[in-house]
């Protein structure tokens, strides 16, 4: 059983990192949620025999790789992200070693490194609600100019595969990679999104760069066979998008906190990457989902067309904003559809960011909230609160320019 070990793993995570790590310019401070919600997610373990650990320097990085290999542990892959100024390494464990005991190994070994086990991540897009003509609504929700936005910034994309091919993303300028372990799936999510994002009406004369991470090679036996995806895919596209010159990236996955990914994303938000996230589709008795719950992330809800929250979205305080997400029409006329999901109102966050000099130009992630907040529609309790959070967001004539 993996419980009493992640219980352990916890106390020892919790000891390591009571004061905070400082690498050269980098502080790292692990969001670690609560022993019990680390307990429930136990199970959702890509793989059973590795450890993953993210370093600062090659000097780092080589030592580790040789003190390591001094107690059995076999270097698996080596990955270079100069993007986030961080070395990845990915060790096969020696039998009998557990997940804790390594994450002890590799940390007592180096102490600028975050070590820890590969979680798996989904998209965040369910069934539908209804299917009924209500084509305009989202965008008459958020009052989306009918002409669209401009897209002054790089904007990116953490998701399945696309098709760029699709009619409605010719006027998109789109690049496009993938670190898929396996042959990449989900092109009809990743698809939609970038619709939501760059389709007509949307960010005109755009430049997206998407990421594509599912595959069907990844996912814990546990589980039953999901497309989805692991931290070193996330990471690697963090890092090809820092590198890529990417303002504003969507996230449309959810999964269990990990240290290593709330590492790479506090680098990458402390270069100024703005990241939008799902709040995830697990219910309103789920614990936090992540990347969303991470404080540098800028968590998304869905509500429908008469502004009540999606049934299947995660609740709490880390829950940012509000945004259409429960039979969203996507696509053309004739050959369009409606999808649903927390998974489809972070792009409608996203594309306002990425449309506003105003957004892009704040200081920091809490200057961001406040500036989308002072033209949200409060929904809910006065105020913010775990369910919609700070409200409904709201755009406005001149795309916040």
């Amino acid at each position: 059983m993996l419980l009493p070990l992640t219980r352990r793993l916890l106390g020892f995570v919790s000891a390591v990192f009571a004061a905070m790590m400082v690498i050269g310019c980098e502080t790292f401070i692990p969001a670690l949620p609560a022993a019990r919600q680390i307990d429930l997610d136990a199970d959702n373990i890509v793989s059973d025999d590795n450890v993953v650990v993210l370093v600062r320097s090659e000097q780092a990085a080589n030592a580790l790789v040789i003190n390591a290999a001094r107690r059995n542990y076999q270097l698996k892959q080596r990955y270079q992200l100069d993007g986030l100024s961080l070395i990845m390494l990915d060790f096969l464990r020696p039998a009998g070693v557990s997940g804790a005991i390594a994450i002890a190994d590799m940390e007592g070994m180096e102490k600028s490194a975050t070590a820890g086990l590969d979680h798996f991540y989904t998209l965040q897009q369910t069934g539908n609600e209804y299917s009924i003509d209500r084509k305009q609504y989202a965008q008459s929700m958020v009052n989306w100019p009918a002409g669209g936005c401009m897209a002054p910034y790089a904007i990116g994309m953490i998701d399945g595969d696309l098709d760029d091919r699709d009619p409605m993303l010719a006027n998109a300028t789109i690049i496009k990679r993938s670190f898929a372990r396996g042959e990449p799936k989900d092109i009809d999510h990743g698809t939609a999104i970038a619709n939501l994002l760059v389709g007509p009406g949307r960010l005109n004369g755009a430049r997206l760069y998407s990421a594509s991470v599912i595959s069907d090679a990844r996912g814990p036996a546990s589980l039953d066979p999901t497309p989805g995806t692991g931290v070193p895919e996330i990471i690697q596209a963090l890092n090809w998008l820092q590198q890529s010159g990417v303002s504003v990236v969507n996230i449309s996955l959810a999964g269990p906190y990990n240290k290593l990914l709330d590492r790479a994303i506090q680098r990458a938000a402390s270069s100024g990457m703005l990241i939008i996230a799902a709040v995830g589709n697990d219910g309103p008795d789920a614990g936090p989902r992540y990347p969303a719950a991470l404080k540098t992330v800028i968590a998304v809800t869905a509500v429908d067309i008469e502004q009540n929250v999606f049934a299947k979205a995660v609740r709490g305080d880390h829950v940012d904003f509000s945004a259409p997400g429960v039979d969203v029409f996507v696509g053309s006329a004739a050959t369009g559809k409606y999808i649903t999901g927390t998974s489809v109102a972070a792009p409608f966050v996203t594309a306002l960011v990425a449309a506003s000099n105003d957004a892009k130009q704040k200081r920091t992630i809490q200057d961001v909230r406040n500036y989308l907040a002072r033209q949200s529609a409060d929904l809910g309790s006065a105020g913010p609160d775990p369910i919609f959070g700070r409200g409904l967001v709201q755009a406005n004539a001149t795309c916040g320019q």
